[in-house]
């Protein structure tokens, strides 16, 4: 079975190192790979009716100008020996994304390093879209080199929900890792209530074809294992980092800080997340 995956690309021409990842992602899985730009129309348009009207002109030629992109699009599929269909929408982008993704198996979003805002109140487009999506999103830092994509994998365990989620989205990709490392962080009390039908890790991994090698984190690295993790990433030369995103609420990891909101902010290390 074909997987399917969809890259939000934000602006024109398509360019970046999320579309870089997009691109090195489907050739290595030999998935379909759609894309999804998004012409939104932002509220303050409204603020001057008077305005509305060339507003609204306005987001009409944005549409036909992405629209011609297309065939831009198709070039470059064929160019690198892929499939996949430029997709245009118009309305509010979380919304359009979070609905879009549900019908792939990995959404792809670049996360700009202008906007560092976007992550310690987890409000900004692609924390929204991860928080409300229901499939697993490759979060490429704007500054990440993307040399190579899924040759060695960290992964970061906690046990968790979004734990689970995140390693079972990445499993295609770990399969073909020539390196995969877990770093586990769970607890003794949480192994009870742990997501996966095995409270190993890799031994579950193991089921499903990944063999990976397991260290226990730093007890000094807790709560908050950010800089530990990427760390760790950065000594190994990992080229991914499959985690939870959000293990807390939003608004406790805004108090309290987390590691979603630090691997956010800090990480050049490409990121399989899922909420």
């Amino acid at each position: 079975m074909t997987l399917e995956l969809l890259v939000h690309i934000a602006r024109l021409p398509p360019q970046g190192a999320g579309l870089r990842a997009a691109l090195s992602l489907a050739a290595r899985l030999g998935s379909r790979l759609d894309a999804l730009h998004v012409v939104d129309l932002p509220a303050a348009a409204f603020t001057v009716p008077e305005a509305v009207p060339m507003q609204l002109d306005a987001v009409r030629q944005r549409a036909t100008d992405a629209k011609a992109v297309s065939g831009d699009w198709s070039a470059l599929m064929a160019a690198r020996g892929l499939k996949g269909n430029w997709r245009v929408g118009n309305g509010d982008t979380v919304t359009l994304l979070t609905h879009a993704a549900a019908g792939y198996d990995l959404l792809v979003m670049e996360r700009s390093s202008t906007m560092r805002g976007d992550a310690p109140v987890g409000f900004g487009i692609v924390s929204r879209t991860v928080f409300g999506s229901s499939r697993g999103v490759l979060v490429v830092p704007e500054a990440a080199p993307v040399e190579t994509l899924g040759e060695h994998v960290l992964i970061a365990w906690s046990g968790s929900r979004e734990s689970a989620l995140a390693v079972r989205s990445s499993l295609p990709l770990l399969r073909k890792a020539a390196r995969v490392t877990v770093i586990d962080g769970s607890r003794d009390e949480d192994l009870g209530t742990c997501a996966l039908p095995d409270t190993d890790i890799c031994g579950w991994l193991e089921t499903h074809g990944v063999k990976a090698e397991v260290r226990r984190l730093d007890e000094g690295a807790r709560p908050s294992p950010g800089p530990a993790l990427l760390e760790t990433a950065h000594a190994e030369k990992a080229d991914l980092i499959v985690m939870g995103a959000w293990g807390r609420s939003r608004l406790s990891e805004m108090v309290l800080g987390g590691t979603t909101r630090y691997l956010f902010m800090q990480s050049d290390v490409p990121m399989l997340v899922a909420h």
